[in-house]
């Protein structure tokens, strides 16, 4: 998809007095900044990404220095999440109050910052609250992003600007097995004081590097107009304007011919309308409640459902796949049986003396390649013109036989590519998201959505602690119960509304949304 060069109208030599935001945002055009922008958002998604699911890496290598026990592994790979559960109302809350750019700038290097810091923690706990005080700044960056990218590009360009960060950030996961391949092949190992520093250590760090690079890159950003407009700060936002416009044009800031800027209906009002603010709070929570009521309860209670059962996959039982994976290639019994009969030897139990905590590569070709192409489907069936419920049926069947796969075959191999293919449910975030939108009203939409996406995240740490746990007490029933749960998932979509054939400018652009 290519964002075509603003080109100057013939009425471009005419100077406008004042007009509203969207028609200034229209002259500045989309073009080589709106480029430079969602770089630098794709960026930022990527670098939180990769410090979401790195511990499908970083854990396995690190469980025998931190005796991780298998029980806690899950309850260790759902900071993250837990962290954005915590915090996700608190981040749009300050980027509403003091910008989108000085927020994401903090957060990201926080959120780096304290993640690098990890790294050189002595034990397990020491290593658990580092992370989890970095995933306390996590929701900004992995939200606040789509948002930010969205409000600087022009409303005819603003689907698309979206659509391509989600798109491509799919892509973007095959860092990770890559990442962990290059750092983790080497055995070398050095003492700090009495802190040993090995491979885990350094790629921990290397996870948390990319946040710290894109809030540097991010001083180069301007802030969105859309906000500085809502706060009254309307020369400011005019300013900005004029810079988009001389980076897509290539002309002085001068040949801008908006003079001013309409005030928006969002600015602050003064103090006889304070009534009016109040009275807005108060629909603002009946609107929440009202999901609680018919008819919407059905739609909230159906579409918050799937969601959960997709990010239990996606979050959950799918980061356990390269320990998984790992293990089983590198058993040496040379006893035949499925995954979870490999998994029950003793050699491959982190509680016993002899706890493993290497990678093989045959895991990092699997993960690798299988990130890639899983990636690639994802994003091809998500420009595709299929309807949303057809791409959702078909994700949750398909992550439901993967499931199924896992348990049963005896091929090692095979196996692992199809616990591997359990990444394919991030192609129903998009249009159950979607659904979510147009199943409520405006006035309950923006409040739907966010709380949707919230029964996500609790599923993936419900996901997470459920696998991390069962898979070393109750490994066969694991993988039947998240089968279950998929097939249970496609059933109930049958229950959605029938849908007209999806365009991606229609149904695959995931307003507000983390992807993972």
């Amino acid at each position: 998809m290519k964002i075509k060069k603003f080109k100057p109208s013939v009425t471009s030599n005419c100077p406008k007095m004042e007009v509203d935001l969207e028609e200034a945002m229209d002259i500045a055009g989309a073009g080589k900044y709106q480029i430079f922008h969602c770089a630098l958002m794709l960026s930022t998604l990527t670098a939180a990404l990769l410090e979401m699911i790195g511990y499908a890496f970083i854990l396995p290598a690190a469980a025998c220095e931190l005796h991780l026990p298998e029980h806690l592994r899950g309850l260790i790979t759902s900071i993250p999440n837990i962290g954005i559960i915590l915090t996700a109302p608190l981040w749009g809350g300050v980027a509403d109050h003091f910008g989108r750019k000085p927020t994401l700038l903090f957060c990201s290097a926080a959120c780096g910052v304290v993640s690098f810091v990890a790294a050189f923690m002595p034990n397990l706990l020491s290593f658990a609250l580092c992370k989890l005080a970095g995933a306390l700044f996590m929701s900004c960056p992995t939200s606040l992003s789509f948002a930010y990218a969205g409000e600087m590009a022009p409303r005819r360009r603003r689907d698309l600007a979206v659509l391509v960060c989600n798109g491509f950030l799919t892509l973007s996961t095959t860092f990770s097995p890559l990442l962990a391949w290059a750092v983790l092949s080497g055995q070398w190992q050095f003492y700090i004081g009495s802190l040993s520093v090995r491979p885990w250590r350094l790629l921990t760090a290397v996870y948390a590097l990319p946040l710290i690079l894109s809030a540097i890159w991010m001083t180069q950003a301007m802030e969105s107009p859309k906000f500085l407009t809502v706060k009254g700060r309307r020369d400011e936002a005019l300013e900005v304007l004029k810079h988009i416009y001389s980076v897509n044009t290539g002309l002085p800031k001068e040949k801008y011919y908006v003079l001013s800027l309409k005030k928006s209906s969002e600015e602050p009002r003064g103090i006889a309308d304070c009534s009016d603010a109040e009275q807005s709070s108060e629909r603002k929570n009946e609107s929440a409640c009202a999901l609680l009521r018919p008819p919407h309860l059905k739609w909230f209670a159906l579409t918050s459902f799937l969601m959960f059962g997709l990010y239990t996959s996606l979050n959950g039982l799918f980061l356990f796949a390269t320990d998984t994976i790992n293990k089983v290639l590198g058993d040496t019994t040379e006893q035949s049986g499925t995954l979870c009969v490999i998994m029950n030897q003793p050699v491959n139990q982190t509680n016993t003396g002899s706890c493993v905590d290497t990678i093989s590569q045959e895991t990092f070709i699997i993960m690798a390649a299988t990130t890639a192409i899983y990636g690639a489907l994802v994003l091809a069936a998500s420009v595709a013109p299929l309807s949303k419920k057809t791409l959702l049926l078909g994700m949750y069947l398909a992550a439901g036989v993967a499931s199924l796969l896992a348990g049963l075959l005896t091929n090692m191999v095979v196996a692992g590519i199809a616990m591997s293919a359990l990444q394919i449910t991030a192609l129903g975030i998009g249009p159950l998201t979607a659904y979510t939108v147009e199943l409520f009203p405006t006035s309950l939409r923006g409040t739907a959505v966010g709380a949707v996406l919230m029964f996500g995240r609790v599923g993936s740490v419900t996901g997470a602690t459920i696998a991390g746990y069962l898979l070393a007490a109750a490994c066969t029933a694991t993988f039947y119960g998240f089968g279950g749960l998929q097939f249970v998932c496609a059933a109930l979509s049958f229950l959605l509304p029938k849908q007209k054939v999806a365009t991606p400018r229609e149904d695959h652009l995931v307003p507000d949304n983390d992807n993972r």
